[in-house]
């Protein structure tokens, strides 16, 4: 089975930085970069990862597999992402409560989710 994107995860310091699409090492969010202690307040513990898969309509291409490994891949408590246009889906490996803003950022490039 073939995928567009194969990230990796590095551990880095204190905080986690997942390798986006391109190779390039995504930028660290506050959740993970060690942010003030006003950020880390706000914070809610989240639910151990689980691999999730994703219909996703309208993927034409590698560049639409990296864009929505991008977005998807910065949303914080997502570990690795991998897209596929070839078979319409998206394999996410992120806390389930986090599904939602997995599908909103998807949807908001322009794709729609499918059944």
């Amino acid at each position: 089975m073939r995928y567009g994107c194969h990230p990796l995860s590095l551990l880095a310091g204190l905080g986690l930085l997942l390798t986006a699409c391109n190779g390039e090492p995504s930028a660290p969010n506050a959740a993970t970069s060690g942010g003030a202690p006003a950020d880390r307040a706000s914070e809610v513990a989240l639910s151990e990862p689980v691999f999730m898969t994703i219909t996703v309509k309208g993927m034409h291409c590698e560049g639409c597999e990296g864009a929505i490994c991008d977005k998807v891949g910065k949303i914080a408590g997502v570990t690795t992402v991998k897209a596929s246009h070839a078979e319409e889906r998206v394999e996410v490996q992120a806390p389930t409560e986090l599904r939602p803003a997995i599908v909103a950022a998807i949807t908001k490039l322009g794709y729609k989710i499918g059944e």
